[in-house]
């Protein structure tokens, strides 16, 4: 079996995903922005009317919208990750749990099988992967299948990330800012937030490990 080219059929639809079901979103996002029909102002009477800007619940519908598109993608793509190591630990004939133990994967998976591979000769030394990318993959999908409260549509970046990636790849420039300044203005966890460029980042260094482990 030709694994790299399943992989690879995997990411191209996560490509193709994101951007036909993200494009209504930001087309409501952009009229909205530009007041275009449908979504042209009523005339704001001071008297009769409140200050909330036109189409708010519109706009953050779609906004809610481009947020569970991405996470959904990263969701696919940690899943593409996982069924690519299986596949390759099936066709070696290995049963990795068994050979370095439950604990070798307490960690997350992607530990997991390095560990297991670098066991049956696998050298990481000179992998051109990038890692941190990969596991932050594994972490924004557990954490967006995981929303632990009914009233909130929004999945984020617990603690334990932020400690261990303080400038975590999928979020928003604004709350990384607000991170980076240190002034306090987070007074919530960061929302998981993809956008095409990370996302495409994320899917080249899961290609580039099946490639590498093709050599």
């Amino acid at each position: 079996m030709d694994v790299r080219f399943f992989l690879e059929q995997r990411t191209a639809f996560i490509r193709h995903y994101f951007d036909e079901a993200t494009a209504p979103f930001l087309e409501t996002i952009r009229k909205i922005n530009a007041e275009e029909a449908p979504f042209k102002p009523p005339y704001f009477d001071p008297d009769t009317m409140d200050g909330e800007p036109a189409f708010l619940q519109e706009w953050l519908q779609a906004q809610t919208g481009l947020e569970v598109v991405g996470q959904t993608c990263v969701s696919m793509l940690s899943e593409s990750l996982k069924v690519f190591f299986r596949t390759l630990e099936r066709n070696s004939g290995l049963d990795c749990e068994a050979e370095c133990g439950t604990k070798a994967f307490k960690k997350g998976f992607i530990g997991g099988y390095r560990t297991c591979f670098t066991k049956f000769g696998v050298d990481w030394t000179n992998c051109p992967v990038d890692f941190a990318i990969l596991e932050q993959v594994v972490l924004a999908r557990n954490a967006s299948q995981h929303v632990n409260h009914i009233t909130d549509t929004r999945a984020s970046h617990g603690t334990g990330v932020i400690n261990k990636y303080p400038s975590p790849l999928f979020i928003s420039d604004h709350e990384k800012t607000l991170m980076q300044n240190g002034s306090g203005g987070l007074l919530i966890d960061p929302t998981i937030h993809v956008t095409r460029s990370d996302l495409h980042l994320a899917i080249g260094e899961v290609e580039k490990l099946a490639v590498w482990l093709e050599q």
